[in-house]
């Protein structure tokens, strides 16, 4: 199949590129502010701001993609609230146009959205629970979720929640926890915020299923709830770091410009039925994480 993958230089769209020429497809890969580390035969790395949006169309109408991954986004959760043009230029806008050129071929798309689209006042979200963003952030991939199911006929929304592991892109939770522990320097974690955390390499596996066998609907692919906290003790288990050095933080001691959802914990159970991958255990999540995390130390 030909792919065509947006936000290819970022961890989850890496990961799916990788994962699409490891399974035999053509890819075509869209990048812009940073180069994606990867080079194979099958694979077309072409920069291009997805803002512009005559560009964008002409692209996918020319290339003629089978499957389109949405994954480019501004993820910066107090960027979109400071600079509300910019987030919905980019996650709205954009994602508008990829889904009406993606219509005009037939492409089968999948849009990556985030457990941001809830509130968080409870957490364990069901797939087909109506959404309430706290934030501007949250508001603008909700609309990306309306467009791409409004304007395209073939179609998936994929959620995911603190989307982690090693590769390109900025810096996630395991990363960050990863350079400080194996130096030996203490960090601290919330204890009192729950999400349902996404390995990205199993997303990745996830994503090519749902792309491959053009499932349609609203997936939650995410692990198992847990805090922030809990994650780092986790972490600091599977690679054998000093628990010792992580501290317990609450989401008062921050000062975050955007409000943030307490628990945006995601529901798995109906999208568990639907996949054959194991994308919600964090056994596995975890034993990938360490094998990432040993091939990163031979290298």
């Amino acid at each position: 199949m030909k792919i065509l993958v947006t936000g290819a230089s970022s961890l989850p769209g890496y990961k799916c590129v990788v994962e699409a020429l490891s399974r035999g497809h053509e890819v075509v890969a869209l990048h812009f502010t940073h180069e994606i580390p990867c080079e194979h035969r099958a694979l077309r790395k072409i920069r291009l701001d997805i803002t512009d949006t005559m560009r964008l169309k002409d692209l996918i109408v020319k290339e003629r993609p089978e499957i389109v991954y949405h994954i480019a986004a501004y993820g910066d959760v107090d960027g979109c609230e400071r600079d509300r043009r910019k987030a919905w230029k980019i996650n709205v806008e954009a994602t508008v146009a990829l889904a009406e050129a993606s219509e005009l071929v037939n492409a089968f798309v999948v849009y990556l959205s985030t457990d941001y689209v809830f509130d968080g006042e409870r957490g364990m979200y069901r797939e087909d629970e109506p959404p309430c963003p706290v934030n501007y952030y949250g508001l603008t991939k909700l609309m990306g979720e309306v467009a791409v199911m409004s304007r395209c006929s073939r179609w998936a929304v994929v959620r995911a929640s603190s989307i982690y592991g090693l590769g390109p892109g900025r810096k996630n939770f395991a990363k960050f926890l990863i350079e400080k522990l194996s130096k030996g320097e203490p960090v601290k974690a919330l204890v009192d915020q729950y999400t349902s955390p996404s390995n990205s390499k199993l997303l990745a596996e996830a994503l090519l299923e749902i792309g491959e066998y053009a499932k349609t609907g609203v997936f939650h692919i995410v692990g198992e709830r847990m805090s922030r906290y809990e994650f780092a003790i986790r972490l600091a288990e599977t690679l054998g770091f000093d628990k010792s050095l992580i501290g317990e933080a609450h989401m008062s001691d921050f000062k975050w410009f955007a409000k943030r959802p307490r628990d945006s914990s995601l529901s798995y159970e109906y999208t568990r039925g639907r996949m054959l991958v194991d994308f919600y255990s964090n056994a596995r999540a975890f034993s990938v994480l360490k094998e990432e995390y040993e091939a990163m130390l031979k290298r």
